[in-house]
């Protein structure tokens, strides 16, 4: 059984949102390169406090060694 008639494809509002979407990623990119200094800031921050821990507690590992062997060569 064979139909007949016409099939109209409106792609106008598929193209608005393509559009609309493309213009979206352009504003986040712009938006995240203009605070590209800021986000290497805080990097930048985190790393120097993450190593000024470690130091920290890397000291106070070292700290009681040395008091044992300063302890070890006055019993010699």
């Amino acid at each position: 059984m064979a139909t007949t008639g016409t099939i109209d494809v409106n792609l106008t509002a598929i193209g608005g949102t393509v559009n609309a979407s493309t213009g979206l990623g352009a504003e986040v990119i712009e938006g995240v390169k203009d605070q590209g200094e800021i986000i290497g800031l805080a990097i930048g921050l985190a790393l120097g406090v993450g190593l000024l821990i470690g130091l920290i507690f890397l000291v106070l590992a070292v700290i009681p060694r040395l008091i044992g062997a300063v302890k070890g060569f006055r019993r010699a």
